[in-house]
């Protein structure tokens, strides 16, 4: 192999390491993961424990999900586990489940898309996107205020870029469930064939045509191993974990970047990002989280495409965006974003200060580096205290200067920052409520002077924690750490109700003389 390029040809034998070649051991890979690969191989198919679990245990680390590959076809899969569901439209994914909840995802060997299936899955998505936006005017619904159910764009997990669409979901035609009972559904087929029928019988049975039909699918694209490895994103994540031989199997240098301790983008990167530019947060995401380099080709290109960030799906940002939230690891992947230039992307003008502004940025980090260590410790903050934490070095010298109404004044300053992450409106609602009671405490740590009716308030226990984080530089060990800060200073507990004064009884006035006494 070339050591000035390490990726292999695609005509090259893989390498492989033995069991004696390599630290993975069956004790560390799940039961339930290990019951599907015993399963899918004793049937005479090729079953492979794939992407970042093999990269974790190849590193010592502990992986998070187990994810399966295998030349088995979605049907053939479902007839060998009941406890088998299979998911999407064009890509069909099997979701294994166990008990616990634990979902066990097997997918088929695919090879990379050519141009016209491309561009038959951006057809798809934007009709997706067209039938949604049509259904949230039909019901009056903001398409903003619920992000997350927009599924058109790719859900990418550990190299996959799939679009996955729940199975069985139907359009926003309507169904016939209600009419001939329940657990009676007639099919899209079938309704479009009774509104033929009805035409033909006058002009009175005239049907209403199907505004949300779907295009035709195209035949799935199954590929080999080699060809399912060169459609991931990252060498590192395009590992094989061979359950027949115990052996690891590469086929892009993904050992070599390992031992390397650096990040590299399969095939050329320029392509790569402009194909899917949520991979630039992917490379950051993984160098910070393994302390990894990124490869030079590799991180030469974000300057050229991180703007192709800002036109991706909100909801599929706000998504990533979560995930490092939730790490424990989110103080480095900032610092990463922030050197490449990728704050203001993601986050408007509030990645723009940051970027900007060392101070904002240094109490960013500091801010950041508290919740990593909370959830590193076993804690899990509320969403409201992470993203307090993430918009308050942005927020706290606009909430100085704000003498209206300061959370509806906060919550359009940020929806017009120009964020391409769309955080849900109601969590940016609670979000900024929380923001202006940490506020107000700040301040009344200052003056004493401290409104007791904020603690009826629904997000009062999220903004103390805030509070205490802010001033003395933990989240505080107690229900209430502000009212326990505030009593250190001033002697006296806040008190849920105000103590009301009581009135003076009036005096009496004198005695009224009826007219006949006077007389």
């Amino acid at each position: 192999m070339d050591p000035e390029n390490p990726r292999p040809n695609e005509l090259e034998a893989p390498a492989i390491l033995d069991r004696s070649g390599h630290r993975i051991s069956r004790r560390d890979i799940d039961p339930d993961a290990l019951k599907v690969l015993y399963r899918l191989s004793s049937h005479g198919f090729t079953a492979y424990l794939v992407g970042g679990a093999v990269r974790d245990m190849l590193l010592g680390r502990k992986p998070v999900d187990f994810d399966i590959g295998t030349n088995a076809h979605p049907n053939q899969i479902k007839k060998l586990f009941r406890n088998a569901f299979l998911i999407g439209r064009r890509f069909r994914l099997a979701h294994v489940k166990f008990q616990g909840g634990k979902t066990i995802e097997v997918s088929t060997f695919r090879r990379k898309p050519d141009e016209e299936e491309l561009a038959a899955e951006r057809e798809e998505q934007e009709a997706k996107r067209t039938r949604e936006a049509e259904r949230a005017e039909e019901t009056g619904e903001n398409s903003s205020a619920a992000p997350l159910d927009d599924q058109s764009a790719p859900i990418e997990a550990e190299g996959r870029a799939e679009p996955v669409e729940p199975e069985g979901e139907q359009t926003s035609a309507p169904s016939a469930e209600s009419a001939l009972g329940p657990g009676i559904v007639i099919s899209a087929a079938e309704t479009a064939g009774a509104a033929v029928e009805a035409s033909a019988q006058g002009p009175a049975a005239e049907p209403t045509p199907l505004r949300h039909a779907r295009p035709p699918l195209k035949p799935i694209a199954y590929g080999t191993p080699r060809e399912d490895s060169f459609r991931r994103d990252l060498t590192i994540n395009a590992l094989f974990y061979d359950i027949a031989t115990y052996s690891v199997i590469d086929y892009v240098g993904g050992l070599e970047d390992l031992e390397a301790g650096r990040v590299r983008i399969i095939g050329d990167p320029d392509t790569s990002y402009t194909e899917d530019p949520v991979r630039i947060w992917r490379v950051l995401r993984h160098a910070s989280r393994l302390g990894f380099a990124i490869e030079e080709k590799t991180a030469d290109a974000i300057s050229r495409h991180r703007d192709k960030l800002a036109v991706c799906a909100g909801s599929r940002l706000f998504e990533e965006l979560n995930k490092d939230m939730k790490s424990g690891n989110s103080r480095p992947f900032f610092q990463s974003a922030r050197i490449h230039g990728v704050l203001p992307k993601i986050l408007g003008a509030v990645g723009e200060l940051y970027e900007a502004s060392d101070d904002r940025f240094d109490k960013l980090t500091l801010l950041l580096g508290a919740l990593d260590a909370s959830i590193n410790s076993g804690g899990s903050p509320p969403s409201e205290v992470m993203y307090g934490l993430l918009l308050w070095p942005w927020a706290e010298p606009l909430l100085a200067d704000i003498h209206g109404d300061k959370p509806i004044v906060l919550y359009n300053a940020f929806r017009t920052s120009g964020s391409a992450a769309l955080i849900p409106k109601t969590l940016l609602l609670e979000t900024v409520n929380t923001l202006v009671i940490a506020d107000h405490m700040v301040q009344a740590l200052v003056d004493g002077k401290m409104r007791w009716a904020l603690k009826e308030r629904p997000r009062y226990p999220e903004a103390s924690r805030i509070t205490s984080l802010l001033v003395e530089g933990s989240f505080g060990n107690c229900e209430d750490p502000f009212a326990m800060i505030y009593q250190r200073r001033f002697g006296a507990r806040p008190r849920a109700h105000p103590r009301r004064r009581k009135r003076r009884p009036q005096k009496a006035g004198p005695p009224s003389t009826p007219l006949a006494t006077a007389a």
